[in-house]
This record gives structure tokens, C-alpha cells and sequence, in this order.
């Protein structure tokens, strides 16, 4: 069943779990985010300290989607007193030059021979699933539901290069965050879910996977604003987001975890 289809170790395959249920309880109430993995708040106006803390404790895993970087350190510090494990990520993001850069890379660069693109949804066998998981993973990146990431429950767009043993070696994905009714950013997406295997670097695969699922998420869904997650000193994320005409502003995201539920302290890379 994909509304069962969970990804990770059986402590992150836990969370995504009660994410979605905590997904099925909110999903009317505009305050709340939800991409495939755990419900947040979009930004502190939308629920205290407290609120954002409740959530983490009952999924294992929670965040606020945009914190103003002078606010990020009295958050941090609020979550570690509560006893959670803060995450802060740069927020970077982007409108029309990000449309403009995935136009760019896809005029300068094609998937080599050999492989070919596949764009998830309904019919995506389980053995594909399982491979694109098994490469996210292990990048270091925790796979959204496939409920999500296939399309069936919000507008998304996950797509995936195989080779010609059907074997995943590349994947990008993107998806509404924000609920439709959200006063600021309903109109923004999330970006993100790239990796490449190791053996397949250097041939700009993320880069065009990327760029296909941001023309992708405009065309199809209207989108035209994305966001994602970069720590701090990760070089490489950077550059790529760098190249999708994304850049940091003026906000963090602030994930937070329950070291009860997630023994790593933290939800993905």
C-alpha cells in the first residue's frame, strides 16, 4: 500500500509514520507544513514555541519552515531547554532566476547514454522505490513517503535517473510545503531530495534532475517560488543551489528532534 510506503531505518521509518498520521489530523488548518515527512509550522506566527515542541515530541521530528536569522539562536536555545535536538538549516530560495537557471542547465547539459529519466508516480514498481531509496539513503537523505513522492497526495514531482539495469542513480524531487491557504507561502515549494551516486558524480545528473522538477512543479502545479534546507558549511549543497539561481536570505529553518525517537538527533542530512 503506498499510503504505508516508508523509507529509512526503523526509527526514521517511525517518524515518517506518525507524520503522516499527524498529516491525515491537519491537514485543513493553514498553520501546518507537510512535505512527506513530518507536519511543522511554517513560521513561529504560526504556533509558539511550545507548539512546535508538542510536535516534535508526539512525531519524533518537527520544524519551522522560516525563522528570521536574528530570531534563530532564542528558538535553538528555547527547543534544547524543552529537551530536543535543534537543526538549523540556511533557507535558500528563489523565484524567477531559479525558473531562468533550470532553463539554463537543461540547454547545457543531458542525461549521459545509458541512462534515462522516470518520473514517479502510481505504477513505479517497488524495486525501483526501493533503489532510489537505498541511493538516497545512502547520501545521507531521508526519502519523503511515496505516497508523496509519487504524487498521490500533494502536487508533486519526484523523478529519478535509472541505468539500464533499472537501477536508481540519481533522483530530485519536489513538493508543496505550505497549505494553499497559507497568507505568505502558500505559492512556495520545496526543493530538494537530490543525490547522485558516488561512481556518477561529476556529470551534473542532480543538476538536471533538479532543474527538471522545478520547470516540472511550474508547469504542471503553477509553482514558481522554491525553498530548501542547506547546512551551514555544506560547500557542495550550496554550489548546486547556487547554480539553480536559489540564494540564503533573510531566514533559517529550524528543524528540531526527539533524541528518544530519533537516537541520531537529527532527521536527515
Amino acid at each position: 500500500m503506498h499510503s504505508e510506503e516508508f523509507f529509512g531505518n526503523e526509527d526514521q521509518r517511525a517518524v515518517l509514520k506518525r507524520g503522516r498520521g499527524m498529516a491525515e489530523l491537519l491537514a485543513k488548518d493553514p498553520r501546518y507544513s507537510y512535505y512527506g515527512r513530518t507536519v511543522g509550522l511554517v513560521t513561529p506566527h504560526d504556533g509558539d514555541i511550545d507548539k512546535l515542541a508538542a510536535l516534535a515530541k508526539v512525531q519524533g521530528n518537527s520544524n519551522y519552515a522560516a525563522v528570521p536569522l536574528a530570531d534563530t539562536h532564542a528558538v535553538e536555545t528555547a527547543l534544547q531547554e524543552r529537551g530536543l535536538v535543534p537543526m538549523h538549516y540556511a533557507k535558500w530560495e528563489g523565484a524567477s532566476p531559479v525558473l531562468s537557471a533550470a532553463r539554463d542547465v537543461l540547454n547545457a547539459f543531458s542525461l549521459p547514454d545509458g541512462l534515462r529519466l522516470v518520473k514517479v508516480d502510481a505504477s513505479t514498481s517497488d524495486p525501483v522505490m526501493a533503489s532510489m531509496a537505498e541511493l538516497a539513503l545512502g547520501c545521507g537523505v531521508l526519502p519523503p513517503s511515496g505516497e508523496v513522492l509519487r504524487g498521490l497526495l500533494r502536487p508533486a514531482i519526484c523523478l529519478m535517473a535509472l541505468d539500464r539495469e533499472e537501477k536508481a542513480v540519481s533522483c530530485a524531487a519536489s513538493c508543496a510545503f505550505a497549505h494553499e491557504d497559507h497568507p505568505t507561502l502558500a505559492h512556495q515549494a520545496w526543493w530538494g531530495m537530490l543525490a547522485t551516486d558516488p561512481t556518477r558524480r561529476g556529470r551534473h545528473l542532480s543538476l538536471i534532475l533538479g532543474a527538471h522538477a522545478v520547470l516540472e512543479m511550474h508547469e504542471k502545479f503553477g509553482f514558481g517560488n522554491f525553498m530548501t534546507g542547506v547546512e551551514p558549511g555544506n560547500s557542495p549543497s550550496e554550489a548546486v543551489c547556487a547554480r539553480m539561481g536559489l540564494s540564503a536570505g533573510e531566514y533559517a529553518i529550524i528543524g528540531c528532534a526527539d533524541p528518544e525517537a530519533l537516537s541520531g538527533g537529527r532527521m536527515t542530512k
